[in-house]
């Protein structure tokens, strides 16, 4: 809400939502509303960026939304278990942490890596493709261990 230039009142409304919805997911203690408001600010975000160029700040964004979701979804799970809450939680708050920075840092060099200019052709768009495919490869064995 604070960088939004114009229709600060649409942007303002879907965050608005996404806190009350987060509220209710949270009071009621669904995991199925709790993508919602992560949905609602993504989409506030969106509308900010509508018109716009690349925003420098979209990194920290991205360590919010992750923050946001794992510390709504770590309150659902500790309820019914206090016998083991009290040896986990600087764990999964240091793991929270190391997500969110992660994640700032992971935006920040994607994003810079949207400023280079290295041109184009056919070996350079084989290349990207190759790295899509080990990407996606890293995801699909991680996928499988866990």
């Amino acid at each position: 809400m604070l960088q939004a230039d114009e229709q600060e009142w649409l942007v303002l409304g879907l965050a608005g939502a996404a806190t009350v919805v987060l509220a209710l997911a949270l009071l009621v203690g669904s995991t199925t509303l709790l993508p919602w408001p992560l949905v609602l600010l993504g989409a506030a975000y969106g509308v900010d960026l509508a018109g716009g160029g690349v925003d420098q700040w979209a990194p920290v964004y991205a360590g919010g939304f992750v923050a946001i979701a794992e510390l709504a979804y770590w309150s659902l799970e500790l309820r019914g278990r206090a016998e083991d809450v009290e040896r986990l939680t600087e764990r999964r708050a240091g793991l929270i942490v190391a997500l969110a920075i992660g994640a700032v840092a992971l935006g920040g060099i994607v994003l810079a890596a949207t400023s280079l200019r290295l041109g184009s052709g056919v070996l350079l768009d084989g290349a990207g493709v190759l790295a899509a495919i080990g990407a996606l490869f890293v995801v699909a064995l991680a996928a499988r261990r866990a």
